[in-house]
């Protein structure tokens, strides 16, 4: 039941033109306290929207966030106030006789005493999730889940999260400039990219095994071969790099559906971590004790990046080609031994492969989308592995691709097995 009173320390501090105060709350005291913007609203007009739509998706995520993962942290939460303005007490008093380390001159305690109180709730302020609506959705979910019979295994009950109260004024110049904090703080936050996101995710087991690909993998450990740029693509004339992060973690992406969770275990349980890094690396095996260009390139050393690379008449050794690897590993996961006797029959080498002028056109690479699912379904389709009931429009695609309505489909190869 929500209390009477509420009375919180606060820090108050200006930016720009807004005053903010700076507190903690209780996942009880976040549930009791802050409502979703729709629920002060007397209208649904699109002007007067401040907040996206919640997305139950992202609700029940985080609730399970919290309740299932000790070390779990929220960055604050900013909530807008109006109606009745809170009263603020200074703290001042406590500290201006204080003698000791942190004793203070007459600026430094009035600066301390000008940010330093409490602030007091009546019980008839309103407050709104201005920014983090799905963080505050996501806590009354996981204190409803508590209540109901779900143990508290992290602390959650005990959590004080970050809040950050504004003023807002309810009519149209407030909404407006309440709208446009909403937008500032969304606009100007800028996302983790893929690449770092892969670099400190750990919860996400397609990161953890492509980082630790990347450091245990003994083909690509204690080498270049592997780029940590940015960037999720290589440049084109790259001869240093056989691949980069965003790569592998397409790879893993891939292969994930090989990977059966320990029931009870999150994905990021080591044993869970160890034997999904085992299905990846056993695909980096295979293909490279198969793949002809790949012996040579990563066990005989006959073969140079430089040489791979040049004209990009090497398919596999693009990270679309290595992607499309990954893809017929999964398909024919169960039946490796005809991947291992029949996949080498193919020539992934421009201009003589029949995959020429669908990936390949004149020494340029085509990444497309529609170009790689094409180049899939064709290798498919020679591995005698292709619906025949789909085969009359993979030919359309076909002819579309390369641009040539007389153009017959490449000659399946003779398969063993």
């Amino acid at each position: 039941m929500k209390q009477s009173k509420l009375i919180l320390p606060c820090l108050r501090g200006v930016i720009g033109d807004w005053v903010y105060y700076s507190s903690v709350m209780s996942a009880q005291q976040v549930a009791d306290w802050i409502v979703p913007v729709k629920d002060i609203r007397e209208s649904k007009k699109l002007d007067e929207y401040l907040q996206r739509e919640l997305k139950e998706e992202k609700k029940q995520k985080i609730s399970k966030y919290l309740l299932n993962d000790k070390q779990h942290f929220f960055n604050s939460i900013i909530v807008g106030l109006f109606g009745v303005v809170p009263d603020w007490v200074a703290l001042s008093y406590m500290i201006e006789n204080y003698v000791g380390p942190a004793s203070m001159d007459e600026a430094q305690l009035e600066a301390v005493s000008s940010t330093s109180g409490l602030m007091v709730f009546s019980g008839d302020e309103q407050m709104f999730a201005l920014d983090g609506q799905h963080r505050v959705e996501g806590i009354k979910l996981a204190v409803e889940l508590s209540k109901n019979g779900r143990e508290d295994t992290t602390g959650f009950c005990s959590d004080q999260f970050s809040v950050i109260f504004v003023g807002h004024i309810d009519d149209l110049p407030g909404r407006k400039r309440s709208r446009k904090l909403f937008s500032d703080i969304n606009k100007n936050a800028k996302q983790v990219g893929l690449v770092d996101r892969i670099k400190i995710d750990e919860e996400d087991i397609n990161a953890i095994v492509s980082r630790r690909i990347f450091a245990e993998y003994p083909h690509f450990k204690d080498t270049k071969l592997i780029a940590l740029s940015e960037t999720t693509n290589l440049e084109k004339n790259d001869t240093v790099h056989f691949a980069n992060l965003a790569t592998l973690d397409s790879v893993c992406k891939r292969l994930k559906k090989l990977y059966k969770k320990q029931r009870g275990l999150p994905d990021w349980d080591e044993e869970n971590i160890k034997q999904f890094y085992s299905i990846v690396a056993g695909f980096y095996d295979f293909m490279i004790k198969i793949i002809p260009e790949y012996h040579q390139f990563f066990v005989s050393k006959k073969l140079s990046l430089a040489d791979a690379r040049k004209e990009n008449k090497y398919y596999l050794f693009r990270p679309i080609g290595l992607k499309m690897l990954a893809n017929l590993y999964a398909f024919y996961y169960q039946d490796l031994g005809f991947l291992e006797e029949n996949l080498p029959k193919l020539n992934f080498i421009m201009p003589n492969s029949p995959l020429n002028n669908v990936i390949w056109t004149f020494g340029k690479m085509t990444a497309g989308t529609v170009n790689q699912s094409l180049a899939y379904n064709l290798v498919l389709y020679m591995l005698n592995s292709f619906p025949e009931k789909d085969i009359e429009g993979l030919k359309l695609k076909y002819r579309e691709i390369t641009k040539n309505n007389n153009a017959n489909l490449p000659a399946k190869i003779v398969t063993n097995g």
